[in-house]
């Protein structure tokens, strides 16, 4: 999320199927309502495609709940002709005790638009 305190390597080669990152930092509703735990979890990288420009990760370890997840990320171009792309990132998961769909899906959309925005001024300040 753009909320990551921490993202790390922990096991195998970056960027190679089978490594495992360390993630925290983002806050999630304590279940008994009286305040915030500060998430974490572990991902593993199952797949990359450099020809289709994507890759997919697991959470396998966290305190988010998750029983079953995946996502997916790939970059495609842009069909403006300007030589840009978009990013297009979906996951799948299985129900998760005690949250709503629709709560998960802001989460992540929240998420996605910090991340979006501190790309884009990256681009910004490289461009300088």
């Amino acid at each position: 999320m753009g909320g990551l305190a921490v993202c790390h390597g922990v096991h195998g080669t970056n960027g190679e199927p089978g490594c495992v990152r360390y993630c925290a930092g983002f806050s999630l509703p304590s279940e008994s309502g009286d305040g915030a735990t500060t998430s974490w979890s572990k991902e593993i990288l199952t797949a990359v495609d450099p020809v289709n420009r994507s890759l997919r990760y697991a959470i396998v370890d966290s305190n988010i709940g998750f029983e079953s997840y995946s996502s997916t990320v790939k970059i495609v171009p842009d069909n403006n002709g300007g030589g840009g792309c978009a990013i297009e990132w979906w996951f799948e998961v299985d129900p998760v005790e005690g949250w709503r769909l629709e709560d998960l899906v802001k989460k992540y959309e929240s998420g996605l638009q910090l991340m979006a925005k501190k790309m884009e001024d990256s681009f910004e300040v490289s461009e300088l």
